[in-house]
């Protein structure tokens, strides 16, 4: 139950039903999901570890802020985990690896035409640990999972801050250096996105005040 609690709730912070700031109630959020207060203070927790809840004993817990400068932090680790794992796998990547590297890609191009943020967050990390899988390597998988909620809840607060135009160049580039099994290239067009197209999303969000902050007390 306490999986089914957490994953409800993150999906209501995530989508903005539950907003920046607003309490968290054990006993009324056990009432709304139908479920007692024991899995709800697990998933409250969890949520907690991933910063999308903050908490102090005996005085509140509530909804955290959206804080631009650990969705920025969130963002350069994704980039380098990713990267990371570029190294390893492209001197060693089989035609099936290639193949399926590069309908992840085409997800994430059909996400852009659709101009779906949604679907594009979902699609990038499935290519990112897509990446990590192919590596063997779990924990890489597992760190792009731990940060997927915060940077989701980011990007559906900051829809209008996409440049969308942007964000399909790199899908193209990404998906042909995948497809020319070339590392460097590879290397190249993830830095760019990372370290350029993401953080100037970042600052047009942060410019235009598109993400909300949290409630007084």
């Amino acid at each position: 139950m306490s999986d089914e609690a957490y994953n409800r709730l993150q999906e209501a912070i995530i989508s903005g039903e539950l907003r920046p700031g607003e309490r968290l109630r054990d006993y009324e959020l056990a009432e709304r999901l139908g479920t007692s207060k024991t899995p709800i203070r697990h998933a409250l927790d969890r949520l907690a570890d991933h910063g999308l809840v903050e908490m102090q004993r005996n005085r509140y817990t509530r909804v955290a802020p959206i804080d631009l400068d650990q969705v920025r932090n969130a963002v350069d680790l994704f980039g380098d985990i990713w990267i990371g794992s570029v190294r390893h796998v492209m001197p060693r990547i089989q035609d099936d690896d290639t193949a399926y590297l590069a309908e992840l890609a085409g997800e994430m191009s059909t996400a852009v035409k659709d101009r779906d943020v949604v679907c594009f967050g979902v699609a990038l990390r499935a290519t990112a640990t897509g990446f990590a899988r192919i590596e063997g390597n779990a924990s890489r998988a597992v760190v792009i999972d731990r940060l997927g909620p915060q940077i989701r809840r980011f990007s559906q607060h900051a829809k209008d801050a996409f440049d969308w135009d942007v964000v399909g160049a790199f899908v193209v580039s990404l998906r042909e250096a995948i497809l020319e099994r070339d590392a460097s290239k590879t290397r190249a067009v993830l830095v760019a996105f990372f370290d350029g197209a993401l953080p100037a999303i970042i600052d047009r969000a942060e410019e235009q005040d598109l993400t909300p902050s949290g409630a007084p007390e």
